[in-house]
């Protein structure tokens, strides 16, 4: 008699591998997610307000793109303003964290949502887009780093371009990621209506 294979005699877990996980869909992780980046928002909006109250805007800081744009925004924050400055980013840690997963957890649903209503094709396109809010989360940190380093009052570049790049990056993964959400569950819900019965 034939040995059985490696497949049959060991089976894979259900769940493994799969992505999203499963465990971010879970209300539960999706509210304390929520609550996170509420509270860490709050916090951000803060050290904003008082980044701008010493002269330079949260965007012209993040943004600046090229040496002397980098070097005046350091001028203009001042001692206490680049004080401000270094909080704002570690701030932003828990809030990158919280916000892409929260923005793959959306995808996640519409993909469920869509999956439901039958719509097998859009629901794959949703699972693969779960992935954007990690990548928006992944720029967001690597724009923050390359702050870091300006904020120690290295202007050369390349660290004013990529903070200004993986900038632009956030948003279009992070934009992208909620657009997938919206529409994915606009659809699934259109989709459901259709097939119920009159």
């Amino acid at each position: 008699m034939a040995a059985p294979s490696a497949s049959a005699a060991a089976p894979v877990p259900s769940g493994t591998g799969r992505w999203p996980p499963a465990w971010l869909t879970h209300v539960g992780v999706v509210i304390g997610l929520g609550i996170v980046v509420l509270l860490s928002s709050m916090a951000i909006g803060a050290a904003a307000t008082s980044m701008t109250e010493h002269g330079v805007s949260v965007g012209d800081f993040q943004l600046a793109g090229t040496s002397a744009k980098a070097e005046m925004a350091y001028d203009e924050l001042g001692h206490d303003g680049r004080r401000t400055a270094w909080w704002f980013l570690a701030l932003e840690l828990p809030f990158l964290a919280s916000y892409g997963l929260l923005l793959s957890a959306g995808c996640a649903f519409a993909a469920l949502r869509l999956a439901a209503a039958g719509a097998a094709r859009l629901a794959h396109i949703a699972r693969f887009a779960a992935v954007f809010g990690l990548l928006a989360a992944g720029s967001d940190l690597i724009q923050n780093s390359a702050l870091a380093v300006v904020l120690t009052g290295s202007f050369a570049q390349p660290a004013p371009r990529i903070a200004a790049v993986f900038g632009d990056l956030t948003w279009v993964f992070g934009i992208s990621a909620g657009f997938v959400f919206v529409a994915g569950w606009i659809l699934a819900t259109l989709r459901s209506r259709q097939m119920a019965p009159k």
